[in-house]
């Protein structure tokens, strides 16, 4: 027969399809070891305010350690058919290992405040060892822009060459944007790492619960200051979801520009066999794979926000058991982004550069307009004037089938007198990186600067 924390109130049994649609051990297993955690400060604190005896609150502790023991390296997923919940299975294997004692661990608490307190001993985790992987793909970026060394590419916008940009700037594009992940999860932190355990159901408890107590035992920083929120209330969950799915923006677009230039329309890079696969009918296929991936379950990722969003959206005060459907989402959400940010570090880190391919994306004056523009308005022609000019000589190159960097001088000066002969020396990717001033550009001094600022804060 099944284990349940509740039922003298029924008369019947629950119909086994009702256990089979609402039973949730497979899912909330993952809460295993942070409930034991609350369940051994709870059970210190029942002893500390005389709800149990100092007796009885060592028997249950002795029985919570033997409990984490006997399960330590199975699957509790076999235990799905027999335990309501993961709560339950502690709760029934306690009373086994300590006796009607055990009973007494579950004074003033509802599963309502057990399960959000160990749902955020879960998430602090979490965070912090997502903030670390985080830190690993920003090491693995900052590493291959130093061995980018001097490589320039074509930098895009609309997926149309622009201007030339050092590689290693590029790379240290998604550095800054990882930063900015680490700091919104940082911050999420605040919310996650109150303490909802004395909410009760939804009202709190009459009894001399030692909130302050539990707090610091399980490392809190504050306690819930409504009990009805803190039962109800998922906001902390979402907002997870929510810095994981901008995260997985960034990373799917890191993917998407590895894709990109892995293809034979760029041919820029060459990634190590380690992080590619082939095709079962195309022997010549070696396909970027791991980009890919991650690149589609950025979607599955952004489907978990809008779930969880969507789950809380009507729900009435106080708890509903709508909010079983909290967890799953975030516990996939961090099995991926963890595993896609070590696989993503050992990728970029792995992967090698085609110099000669890169250098003939450079080979088109286009990619000097800018720079040409730049040259007038330091002639003191107006800007939007100058770019009337250039865009005139633009089309005028395209039109003849004739380079601009193999006019004469006589060509340039029809379209202004300002054109001098050091117009040819603009095109040159080079002086074009060399050339740039602003905080945050592409020129090389500022790229190797910013290498070595995050290779110190790294």
């Amino acid at each position: 027969m099944a284990k349940q924390m509740w039922g003298g109130r029924f008369k019947k049994e629950m119909h086994p399809a009702l256990k089979c649609f609402s039973y949730s051990l497979e899912t909330d297993k993952e809460l295993f070891d942070a409930e034991i955690r609350v369940n051994e400060a709870y059970a210190k604190m029942l002893g500390r305010v005389g709800l149990i005896t100092v007796a009885e609150s060592k028997s249950i502790l002795t029985g919570l350690k033997a409990v984490a023991k006997a399960f330590q390296d199975q699957d509790l997923a076999t235990y799905a058919d027999r335990y309501e919940d993961v709560h339950t299975l502690i709760q029934m294997e306690l009373e086994k290992k300590a006796g009607a004692v055990a009973k007494k661990i579950h004074t003033g608490r509802s599963r309502n405040d057990l399960v959000i307190t160990s749902t955020r001993i879960y998430l602090r985790e979490k965070i912090a060892v997502i903030w670390h992987e985080v830190k690993v793909l920003q090491k693995a970026l900052v590493n291959a822009a130093e061995k980018a060394g001097d490589i320039l590419i074509p930098g895009m916008t609309h997926l149309r060459k622009a201007q030339p940009v050092l590689l290693a700037h590029h790379l240290l594009a998604y550095v800054e944007m990882l930063a900015e992940d680490n700091a919104r999860l940082a911050d999420s932190m605040k919310r996650v790492n109150i303490l909802p355990l004395g909410s009760a159901a939804l009202a709190g408890s009459a009894l001399p619960l030692n909130q302050k107590f539990l707090a610091k035992e399980l490392g809190f920083s504050g306690i819930a200051k409504n009990s009805m929120a803190a039962v109800s209330d998922r906001g902390s969950l979402a907002e997870f979801l929510s810095v994981l799915s901008i995260l997985w923006a960034h990373l799917s677009r890191l993917s998407e520009d590895f894709i990109l230039w892995n293809s034979e329309a760029f041919g820029y890079v060459e990634l190590d066999d380690a992080f590619a696969t082939g095709s079962s009918l195309m022997p010549q296929k070696k396909n970027p794979d791991v980009f890919e991936l991650v690149r589609g379950r950025a979607g599955v990722i952004f489907g978990y926000l809008q779930a969880i969003l969507t789950v809380q959206k009507g729900l009435p005060l106080s708890y509903n058991r709508d909010l079983q459907e909290d967890k799953p989402g975030v516990f996939d959400a961090v099995k991926k982004t963890a595993t896609a940010l070590e696989l993503l570090a050992l990728a970029v880190g792995s992967a090698t550069w085609h110099k000669k391919a890169i250098l003939r994306s450079l080979d088109d004056d286009s990619l000097f307009a800018t720079d040409i523009l730049e040259y007038l308005v330091r002639k003191k022609v107006p800007f939007s004037e100058a770019h009337q000019l250039v865009g005139a000589t633009v089309r005028s190159a395209i039109e003849s089938e004739k380079r601009l960097r193999e006019w004469t001088v006589q060509e340039w000066q029809k379209f202004s007198p300002k054109f001098g002969a050091d117009i040819h020396d603009l095109f040159d990717a080079k002086e074009s990186v060399r050339g740039k001033k602003t905080i945050g550009s592409t020129h090389p001094a500022r790229v190797k600067q910013s290498i070595a600022e995050w290779k110190k804060v790294l």
